[in-house]
């Protein structure tokens, strides 16, 4: 399985590039927020636009963009009280059966977002307000995050299968917990 390391690369190198989108994203925000604050409370003029380039383009691309590193580092929201006290192949059946059920709902998400984001991109929408701001760039946001998760969520079940089927400790790219909660 030669293919699982390139595809987990590949995968690993467009999370660097949407991480960086979103490292910028935030220290727009807060640039955007200090010069704002700054110029609303010393000269009495707030920046008209900073409000709706933050909300609908900046915070979106934060979280959107964020999704598939936050699974890859296990920083995701977790119960995992019954998932300590099982063996590694138990562990990883449960890992599998998570993964596969988020697959499916994120491609639920991705279609719908893709949708939505074609139909904003050919009626040409935008958002009224002191700049015409085109809601599509907002929309795009949703299929290339959530289209990241799809392929990290694919590699990790193709991983998981890997290790089950083989009988490894580990999976490649998925991050083990250890007992204290701390990344193995």
């Amino acid at each position: 399985m030669k293919i699982l390391p390139a595809f987990h690369q590949g995968v690993l190198a467009l999370e660097k590039i949407w991480m960086t989108v979103t490292a910028i994203a935030l220290f727009l925000i807060m640039s955007i927020v200090f010069v704002d604050v700054g110029l609303r409370y010393f000269f009495n003029s707030p920046l008209a636009w900073s409000y709706d380039l933050i909300s609908m383009y900046l915070m979106a691309s934060l979280f959107f963009l964020s999704l598939s590193a936050t699974l890859r580092e296990n920083h995701h929201v977790r119960v995992d009280l019954i998932f300590r006290r099982v063996s590694k192949k138990t562990r990883h059946v449960l890992e599998l059966i998570a993964y596969a059920s988020t697959l499916v709902v994120m491609v639920g998400i991705f279609v719908q977002g893709y949708s939505r984001f074609i139909d904003s991109y050919r009626a040409g929408d935008v958002v009224a307000g002191a700049i015409p701001w085109p809601s599509w760039l907002s929309a795009v946001l949703i299929p290339l995050g959530v289209g990241l998760l799809i392929l990290r969520l694919v590699f990790g079940i193709f991983s998981l299968l890997s290790a089950i089927a083989s009988g490894a400790d580990e999976a490649l790219g998925i991050t083990e917990l250890s007992e204290d909660g701390e990344e193995i």
